[in-house]
């Protein structure tokens, strides 16, 4: 089904691309191409710092969503576009989100339900540079 699927998208972006020509014109389609590839760009960027450390560690899911957003934007077409906007926007996640196989679900909340967030893990470590 997914290997259908893959294949599949080449051929929809090309009926879109038509379809969006004839409707908006050639050079409104390939500024639109243009604006999302930089959109893209911006989203892939990598600005972490020790707060978004912390806010990542809680929940990965914003930051797999942006990353996969930013894949999609920069591939040229309209219908990873648009897949790129659902996951954008949180409110439109969960329309993405029921078409997700279960195994898939599952990977997020693995580790989320087995662990407190307060526990606290103790262990040793040894300095191999010292002598």
């Amino acid at each position: 089904m997914s290997l259908k699927f893959i294949l599949l998208i080449p051929v929809l972006e090309i009926i879109l691309f038509v379809l969006f020509g004839d409707f908006l014109g050639f050079f409104p389609v390939i500024s639109l191409i243009l604006v999302t590839g930089i959109l893209g760009i911006y989203l892939l960027k990598s600005d972490i710092s020790s707060e978004n450390i912390k806010k990542l560690t809680l929940d990965p899911k914003e930051w797999i969503f942006k990353k996969i957003s930013g894949i999609l934007l920069l591939i040229p077409g309209f219908a990873t576009d648009l897949i790129a906007l659902f996951l954008l926007f949180r409110s439109l996640r969960s329309l993405i989100w029921d078409f997700m196989p279960e195994k898939d679900k599952n990977f997020f909340y693995k580790n989320a339900n087995k662990r407190n967030k307060d526990e606290i893990i103790e262990v040793d470590y040894k300095d191999l540079d010292e002598k």
